[in-house]
Parts: structure tokens; sequence; C-alpha cells
């Protein structure tokens, strides 16, 4: 590494202007982080060279520094957190301090309204993690508790996920919130005004490494509604271009997975709302670089639109914190229950085969004997819930018995529009988690 040279007296002082308190750095598969330290040091009179340390490691030079007093440079730092230190090389005085900072996994934030936080009820990190979780909004870099949306009002379901996910996984975490509410999936493509907005906002947090764990993505509702002028309307094929090229477009620039969660349903339009549900969820085998993030078909948002109040939260984080352990903290991430065949076995009957066990809750937990969500399609006519006169769920199989007969060369739906919001669905026995959304299945 090379030396760095600037003069100084005895009384020489230290400033650090990089990193501020709760920087986190991103470590690498190693478990170490490039520790990235600018500042300036005053007092000119002779040549002395700038060293570093993090959480009380060795002590390493920096690899830059000016004539005006100038330097910068980059240190190794294992997991953990701590205090960066600088000083002169070799000289025990004076040393100046910044902390608490951070190697462990950052997350930059992006999408609309719902990613950046709605909520009504703040949360505080506990005192009982092993590391204060951190977030930067606002181009500031603070401690990981409510409000944590970008105007610094309301709550997100990131703090929740800090304190779910940093005492399990013993690491320090932290997001960068760049969310923006009422946004559409065009803007997120590189390009877009907040794809870029996004890009600036990580620049200005990690001081230009860029380095992060993941992107987690939260967006659709716009692209439902004509709220937007650049709204894709629902459209399947159009959403699902535009976000294939999102996830590609932050995979390249950041070398990082995307988490793309599927929205729960908007309002009217069954159509548009299966549109964008169900390009969320092909991406994710589709597209080499996104993964399965929150999935919220069952949740019914506190106002429709927006998850609000604690239990609302606390739902909607639960399945952030389970999408983004399955996809980066498991080495062998769990594939939801799969559909392998619907079947008529009588006039009335249709069974549903998956491959794995499951049991029937509503999204706040509650267990039900009596999953919902179904519909049947044929031509003209559409058999649903309420035409369903018994359901059993056993293991792997759910059998439904219709109080009319299901039609010939008819197609089957689990999920479409609220068909099984705020409703019991079925899970994933192991999990918890709701099965996959069907669309136009054919039945045997």
């Amino acid at each position: 590494m090379a030396t760095s040279l600037v003069t100084a007296t005895p009384g020489a002082t230290i400033a650090i202007d990089y990193p501020q308190p709760y920087v986190l750095y991103q470590r690498d598969a190693d478990g170490k982080g490039d520790v990235r330290i600018r500042g300036t040091l005053t007092g000119v009179t002779e040549p002395c060279r700038v060293e570093a340390r993090f959480s009380e490691g060795p002590w390493q030079t920096l690899d830059a520094a000016t004539e005006e007093g100038r330097f910068a440079g980059t240190i190794v730092g294992l997991t953990g957190q701590g205090r960066v230190e600088v000083r002169r090389a070799g000289q025990s005085e004076p040393v100046t301090s910044v902390e608490p900072v951070a190697v462990g996994d950052l997350f930059l934030v992006t999408g609309q309204s719902n990613a950046d936080g709605r909520g009504s009820v703040n949360v505080t990190l506990a005192e009982t993690n092993p590391f204060v979780g951190v977030k930067y909004q606002g181009d500031t870099w603070s401690r990981g508790d409510d409000p944590s949306d970008n105007s610094g009002k309301h709550a997100s379901p990131w703090p929740i996920v800090l304190n779910e996910l940093i005492p399990e996984q013993k690491v320090p975490m932290g997001f960068v919130q760049a969310a923006v509410g009422s946004t559409v999936v065009r803007q997120w493509r590189k390009g877009g005004s907040y794809y870029e907005r996004a890009m600036k906002v990580l620049h200005s947090a990690t001081d230009g490494s860029m380095a992060v764990k993941a992107v987690l993505y939260y967006q659709g509702e716009n692209d439902i509604t004509h709220h937007n002028h650049l709204s894709v309307l629902g459209d399947y094929q159009q959403y699902k271009t535009h976000l294939i090229a999102m996830a590609d477009d932050f995979h390249n620039d950041l070398k990082a997975p995307v988490l793309i969660g599927q929205i729960t349903n908007l309002g009217p339009g069954r159509s548009r709302n299966d549109g964008v549900r169900q390009a969320q969820q092909e991406i994710w085998s589709e597209c080499p670089h996104a993964l399965p993030g929150a999935v919220t078909y069952d949740i019914l948002p506190t106002d429709g639109v927006h998850y609000r109040d604690a239990a609302n939260m606390k739902a909607f984080a639960g399945r952030w914190s389970y999408a983004i352990r399955n996809a980066l903290y498991t080495k062998s991430p769990q594939r939801p229950p799969q559909l392998v065949a619907a079947k008529r076995t009588a006039n009335t009957d249709l069974q549903l085969t998956y491959d794995r066990t499951l049991n029937v809750s509503d999204w706040q937990g509650k267990a039900s004997d009596r999953p919902a969500g179904f519909r049947v399609v044929a031509g003209d006519v559409s058999l649903g819930d309420t035409d369903i006169s018994s359901t059993s769920v056993s293991g792997k199989t759910v059998l439904l018995r219709f109080s009319k007969p299901v039609p010939a060369a008819a197609r089957f739906f689990y999920g479409s529009g609220n068909d099984a919001q705020n409703k019991p669905v079925l899970r994933d026995a192991a999990t918890g988690q709701p099965v996959p959304l069907q669309y136009d299945v054919p039945i045997k």
C-alpha cells in the first residue's frame, strides 16, 4: 500500500469527513469490508504518514494524501461494529475517532410508498440487539429507528426487519432509503428519474463505493391505476418487460440481486391486479438476478393501499424478513409449494395436489379449516368461493366440492383479484408463507 505523506506539527488536529456516525460498509464473502476514510490533518510543517484502524484492529496506512493536509484511503475491517480511529503514523496522539461504524450488510430500498413507509406506529430498535441497526435517510446516517421514510414522518417495515434479522444473523445491518411514493416501474429502469436518484443517494451514503448486499423493491400499485401518466395500467407484458429491465439494470450496476415483492390487491380491476402480480411472480424464476421478495396478496392494507397500523406493518415486515432470510441467509433457499395438478375427480369435485404439506390461516395467524381464493372459469361460467359447499385440506391435497358442476375444459385460478385478500389462505405448513398465485391452470 502506498505511503501517505502530509506535513504536521506536534499539535496537529485531525478532522474526519467520512465516515460519519452510523455508517455501515458492505462486507464481502470473506466477512471483510473496505472501510473508506476521508479527512483533513491541519498544522503542516513536517512530513508524516496518516494511518487508521477499525474496531481496535491493526493500524493500517491510508493510501492517499495531499500537500494541503487532505487524506483519503481505504483500510480493511472485519464484520462488526465499533470505532474508526485516525492518527499520525506511530503517534499515540492525537487520535480522532468516529463511532459507531460497522461492517455488515446494507440494503438499498426502492419502489413506491409502501417501501418508503406510511406506517402510523413508530418502532424503536431493541436495545438487546447485538448491533445497532442503521439507516441512510434524508442525506444523513442515523440509527435505524422510525420514523424511517424519506419525509421523516412515517414508520416503515425496515426497523422491524432489523429487529428480527440482526439478532438472528448476528451481523450489523442497515438500509439506504431511496423509495418514492406514486412511482411506476418505468421510472425504476436505468435512465428513469428514480433509478438515477437512487444511484445518487447510494453514492452519497457509501462515499462512492456503491456496495450493497441486495436491492429491495416493492412497487406496482401505481402501475394498476391511472394516477401516474407513465403507468402501464396493469398490462402484464409491458410491466414484465420493464420489471426485467429494472432488475438487470440494478444488478449490472451494483453486482447485487434484486428482491422483488409481490403486491396485494389494489381496488377494483381484476385483470390489472393480476397482470402486475403475475409478472412479479414469474420473474423470480425467469430472471437470474431477481429473487422473491415479500408476498402479500392475502393482506388487506389498513387504508386499502398502505400498511399503516401496527398489526398490518408487523405482517408486512414479517414477509420481508422471511424473504430476505430465505434468499440471502439460507444455504438452500426454500421454494414455495408448487401446484402439481388440478383435477376434476367428480362432476362437482376439484382436487388440487401440491408438492408440500399445507395448512390454512389468515394473515394475522388465525387458523382455519376453510381456505379462500379459489376460482374456476370456463367461458362465461365463473365459480368462486361462494359456490364451494365443502373444503378439505389434508397434507398436500385440497379437495373442493362445488354446489354446481365444474365445467369441462375449465381453468383454475387462485388468489386472482381480491379473492384471497383478508381471508384464510393455503400456506406452506413449514414456513407459513402463502402458496403462489395461480393463473389460468388447465383442469384435467
